[in-house]
């Protein structure tokens, strides 16, 4: 038993050892070529320097890319700042241009977009032409248009040394205006919102041209009758922090008034209007698509940007009140979306306090930010490192990731101007964003730069009905087959939590473009404008994508075969060890059954010796009826003896 103990043990730790050796080989297989790491927190030059144009050569949006034949060596370049991160910034705006509705401006550079959708509004006796386009088809919504104009108005105050530096303070204000001067058409009056604009039955059963967008386009509105609560406080929250971009940075003072008279309206009626409640209840068309979770978190946003607009402690109050109620048991440490802002309202207020009210809101943003950075896998990241938070990236891992990386920046930029001594947590906030903006361009499994025109691993088939050029809405991968437009700037929905890609429009939850997408990400590149020193991570990579190891119900096939072996040893040893312990009584199990065996295995005469035969029977060579005659003769006069044998025979 111990010799087969030991042959068991030796052939298990043989066929594992193996099998890890291929799994190796296979990984290594699938890793990017080696680039030169970037700082973990990058900072800019002690210098200014000129700043460089938008572009490195000739571009129009109106062309394929012309990307360079061959990969950078490495990802160093002396020029600040770096054109390739100059040229993201600029791209986002371009994805921007490429989502308007309306009557186009003169000087619109993405000319494969035609007047649209300018009946808008006609059925409610209003103009509401114009704005963005939600996402890849012609529908409009306030709801994610308004958390995209309040992120993209923080990002720009934030971030707006990188703005200047790549010469985009102008496509930033026209970014902004156009989306802005749409929802002052949404609120024309103190107690009414337009909230969309387009049905999902009949939209999303069109795939085509922005010139035939099928008709009814029906408008939709919540009141101080019927309100809804969380989209009127967050209409209030993107007027008062694009009132404060326009106030403070592009010094438009009296746009900048404008914008804040409607923030202030709006977030009167959130607050006062009865019943409060989710703009659902009032407007059932919204479900299809972008349903409210709760109105608590849009309340505490809508007060802490009037706060930060109007300086008025009140506003400050109702937003630790409304906070206070979300963290009744415990506080919340919720994933950043456009229907979740609780966890930013953390992180906004401890920027905008005074230093005896920052304590609190300071320690409830590092609760959050430090859960998000120290998330180790596979909680809370990919293998490839993306930061993925289960029941909200499965449909769009890009923004929830850019979402967090934004947060943490923010306040790692803030804790730096407050002149923070932690300087342990604002390296890890800064190096976690960092590493969401470098995956996001490139350094992951799929070498691929989730944002579209970039590079050619680039997505090539975002799921865009303008941009696609088809006609076909049952098949919409080969209608046609190449799209016809690309989407410059646009980040898609992005991989999944094992960091595969599928790059085809009908994979929506991946190849989706959005507003709410760019936003945050948007930020994120002026930020690496105003600091990066090296190039984003795809310069370095080859065109074309690696072969992934497949992957099983959810689990690459390389660990499923690493489990299947495991398992399999595991079960000898196990075996083995159980063996050695009832050693004892195997052998005596053994004895008994070697015993048996031999007995069944004797001959049979042996066994037929062993025992006595049994006695002869009395031979009977005469019959029955001499028998008889017998008896009578020899016991004549016993009749009655006589009657008794016959019975018995």
């Amino acid at each position: 038993m111990r010799s087969s103990f030991r042959l068991a043990l030796v052939a298990s730790v043989a066929l594992m050892a193996s099998t890890a050796v291929l799994v190796v080989s296979a990984q290594e297989q699938s890793q990017p070529p080696v680039v030169t790491p970037g700082p973990t927190t990058p900072t800019g030059p002690a210098v200014t320097a000129e700043p460089s144009p938008p572009t490195t050569s000739p571009f129009s949006p109106n062309m394929p890319p012309n990307y360079p034949k061959d990969p950078e060596p490495d990802r160093t370049n002396p020029k600040f700042p770096n054109p390739e991160y100059v040229k993201l910034l600029d791209y986002m705006f371009l994805f921007y241009e490429a989502q308007r509705s309306g009557k186009l401006p003169a000087d619109q550079r993405v000319t494969w977009r035609n007047d649209s959708a300018l009946s808008d509004g006609r059925d409610a006796g209003l103009d509401l032409s114009g704005g963005y386009y939600d996402a890849g088809d012609y529908m409009k919504f306030i709801f994610p248009l308004t958390f995209t104009m309040a992120e993209t108005c923080w990002g720009a105050m934030e971030f707006w040394d990188g703005y200047q530096l790549a010469n985009q303070t102008h496509y930033l204000d026209q970014m902004v205006r156009w989306g802005m001067d749409w929802l002052i058409k949404a609120h024309p009056d103190d107690n009414t919102l337009y909230v969309q604009v387009g049905l999902d039955e009949v939209d999303n059963n069109y795939w085509g041209p922005d010139t035939g967008i099928p008709l009814p386009r029906t408008s939709f509105k919540v009141t101080n009758t019927s309100p809804g609560t969380d989209v009127m406080a967050d209409a209030a929250a993107a007027f008062a922090s694009c009132s404060m971009l326009y106030r403070d940075k592009l010094k438009d003072t009296t746009y900048a008034t404008t914008l804040q008279t409607h923030a202030t309206s709006l977030f009167q009626v959130a607050e006062t209007a009865r019943p409060q409640q989710v703009y659902q209840n009032v407007v059932p068309a919204a479900k299809c698509c972008y349903a409210s979770s709760g109105f608590i978190d849009e309340l505490a946003w809508g007060a802490a940007w009037m706060y930060k607009l109007t300086g008025d402690v009140s506003f400050a109050n109702k937003a630790d009140n409304y906070i206070g109620q979300l963290n009744a048991r415990s506080a919340q440490v919720n994933t950043i979306t456009w229907d979740d802002k609780s966890s930013l309202v953390y992180i906004l207020m401890a920027g905008a306090t005074p230093p005896d009210l920052r304590t609190k809101w300071l320690g409830l943003a590092q609760q959050y930010a430090d859960v998000v950075a120290d998330a180790g896998k596979p909680k809370s990241r990919t293998e490839g490192g993306l930061f993925y938070s289960m029941g909200n990236s499965q449909l769009d891992s890009s923004v929830v990731a850019a979402n967090a990386a934004f947060a943490l920046q923010i306040l790692a930029s803030n804790m730096n101007t407050t002149g923070s001594s932690d300087h342990g947590r604002i390296n890890a906030y800064t190096g976690f964003a960092v590493k969401q903006v470098e995956y996001l361009l490139g350094d992951n499994p799929e070498w691929t730069p989730y944002v579209v025109g970039v590079h050619p691993n680039s997505p090539a088939n975002p799921h865009s009905a303008p941009a696609s050029g088809g006609t076909d809405i049952d098949n919409i991968d080969t209608s046609p087959k190449e799209e016809r437009w690309t989407l410059y700037g646009a980040l898609v929905g992005g991989p999944d939590l094992n960091d595969r890609f599928q790059d085809e429009r009908s994979k929506w939850e991946q190849s989706e473009v959005a507003l709410d997408y760019n936003a945050p990400f948007t930020a994120l590149m002026a930020y690496m404008v105003s600091t990066a020193t090296q190039s984003p991570p795809y310069v370095t990579i080859p065109a074309g994508r690696p072969d992934l190891p497949p992957i099983l119900n959810g689990l690459a096939v390389w660990k499923i075969i690493l489990i299947v072996v495991g398992s399999v040893f595991v079960a000898i040893a196990l075996g083995a060890v159980v063996c050695y312990r009832k050693r004892e009584q195997i052998r005596a199990w053994a004895a008994a059954r070697k015993l048996r065996t031999a007995e069944k295995n004797m001959p049979k005469y042996v066994v037929k010796r062993s025992v006595p035969p049994p006695p002869p029977p009395p031979p009977r060579n005469y019959h029955t009826a001499d028998r008889d005659v017998e008896a009578l003769e020899v016991g004549q006069g016993q009749p009655t003896l006589l009657q008794d044998v016959h019975r018995s025979s």
